[in-house]
């Protein structure tokens, strides 16, 4: 089933992009995933993540608490917002008084697409060394902050050999001879997740953002993927509809705060 293998891909690729941090501390078991990482911003630096519908939601809410309040940070839980298997997750959380702080379409697109020619001044390059990746975690700080993400969520991913790994294809667009967008695909369960497209304010509008993202869906593809996902910000969706991605449900992300 498309939506639990784009689930689980979420959920796996949040696992691995933990291990880039060296501080992160990640708890993974069969039911569920808990990540802590070096920041201890709530949103996307901690979280939790139900892996098997069939464990109980004040079981995994219960078992996140006890974790993050051991670090004495607050945590952010993901969950299907509409979607059935999810629903005694949302109650439990909104039961607790945990507050909704964002909410994404998980959109999938089954096959790759068509690659747009880059504009006059701008060269697309896949990530090779290590040494890049400090340019690819330095736009992504800068094109985030449009969204409220702090700079911090970013600050713990230095362990760059990590985002070498076999299942991982990053791209970094240069314009004007700087680098100025960035997108990367994690290819698990199947599934060819597409993370962290952004470009710097200066390099918006001009094609940048959709051919990083087209050159990291087709790459999943051709890492085995046989569809592509990802979780669209409001900036982001009108790009991913034209290129043909398809809502198929959407997340809902809630805030435990620290103890």
């Amino acid at each position: 089933m498309v939506e639990r293998r784009a689930h689980l891909n979420l959920i796996d690729s949040s696992r691995q992009l933990f291990e880039l941090d060296p501080a992160a501390q990640v708890e993974a078991a069969d039911a569920y995933v808990l990540g802590a990482g070096g920041p201890t911003h709530p949103v996307i630096s901690n979280a939790a993540f139900r892996r098997d519908d069939e464990l109980d939601a004040g079981e995994l809410l219960d078992r996140a608490k006890e974790f993050f309040d051991a670090r004495e940070r607050g945590f952010s839980l993901w969950a299907r917002g509409e979607e059935r298997e999810d629903r005694d997750l949302v109650v439990a959380a909104e039961a607790r008084g945990l507050q909704q702080v964002y909410a994404m379409p998980e959109m999938v697109l089954t096959a790759p697409v068509e690659e747009a020619p880059l504009p006059p001044g701008a060269e697309l390059r896949r990530l090779t060394s290590a040494e890049q990746a400090e340019d690819y975690w330095r736009i992504a700080a800068a094109a985030y902050a449009s969204l409220g993400f702090p700079p911090e969520v970013f600050a713990g991913y230095t362990d760059h050999s990590r985002l070498l790994a076999e299942n991982i294809v990053a791209f970094i667009a240069h314009f004007e001879g700087e680098p100025a967008s960035i997108a990367m695909t994690l290819v698990n369960n199947g599934v060819a997740g597409v993370y962290w497209v952004g470009s710097l304010e200066r390099a918006r509008g001009k094609g940048l953002g959709r051919a990083t993202t087209a050159a990291a869906t087709n790459a999943g593809f051709a890492l085995g993927g046989d569809v592509a996902s990802l979780q669209a910000s409001p900036m982001g969706k009108p790009i991913y509809l034209d290129m043909g991605y398809e809502t198929i449900f959407d997340y809902r992300l809630f805030m435990s705060p620290a103890p």
